[in-house]
């Protein structure tokens, strides 16, 4: 058991309030089923404490008010403490891979920018023919690079949708919020593969892709992606979705 969980359940045992145990119960289940590289059956229980929350558990236990401070960043912390030490910062799960796949109809699917590919195993476990591809510069410095949860393809996004051109679908999560390689897999896209569903995981405006990504790029808003992103709730405070750029042709 990593520090993180210890520390989270001796506070969780010290406190001995339900609502902390149900959050904690979830975090041990979500990073137990991390650890043993299984895809979550459907998104997880959202996690963190409201304020009038946080008020009620000071006022009945006054004594552990930096205790119960330390929960709640805890809690809402757990997508950090699974980037530092899985190098995964998006949680899929079988429902939305499921949905994807009849929704959008897809037999085949190219994941860019995976990092360990924890979506390319969620998509390939809905029997999706998945290849998973990444310049993989980041796992030269990143011991996490070293456990990838599914085969990784040394290429880069342009690269790979160059070669990969006959694919149902482009999954790109988590896309940096800085440069322009958005913009370039939107643009390799639309000469190679523009017949495909391209779908970006992340949240507008915030902790994924670049600016001008959200402000050029149009998305498209039917009934498909509104069903497949009910099935997919953030767990936490950052407004993760599933964005599909509208097609041209």
């Amino acid at each position: 058991m990593t520090n993180f969980l210890k520390k989270l359940n001796k506070i969780d045992k010290e406190l001995d309030n339900n609502l902390v145990h149900y959050q904690v119960l979830e975090v041990n289940r979500i990073v137990k089923s991390v650890e043993e590289e299984e895809v979550l059956k459907q998104s997880p229980n959202k996690l963190g404490l409201t304020d009038f929350e946080i008020a009620n558990l000071k006022k009945n236990n006054s004594e552990k008010t930096y205790e119960i401070n330390v929960l709640n960043n805890m809690l809402n912390s757990l997508r950090q403490y699974l980037s530092l030490n899985y190098g995964i910062w998006s949680l899929p799960n079988l429902k939305t891979a499921e949905l994807i796949k009849n929704e959008l109809q897809i037999g085949s699917a190219l994941e860019i920018m995976a990092g360990n590919a924890f979506w390319s195993k969620a998509l390939s476990e809905v029997r999706i023919k998945t290849v998973s591809t990444d310049s993989l510069e980041w796992a030269k410095t990143s011991s996490t690079g070293k456990k990838p949860f599914y085969p990784v393809k040394d290429y880069s996004a342009t690269n790979a949708i160059k070669i990969y051109k006959n694919v149902d679908l482009i999954l790109c999560s988590w896309s940096p919020n800085f440069g322009t390689a958005d913009l370039e897999v939107v643009k390799a896209w639309k000469k190679y593969n523009p017949k495909s569903h391209l779908l970006f995981i992340g949240e507008e405006m915030g902790a994924t892709n670049s600016s001008e990504f959200w402000l050029t790029e149009h998305f498209t808003k039917s009934t498909a992606i509104n069903k497949i992103n009910k099935s997919f709730v953030s767990y936490d405070f950052i407004n993760e979705k599933i964005y599909e750029i509208e097609n041209e042709l």
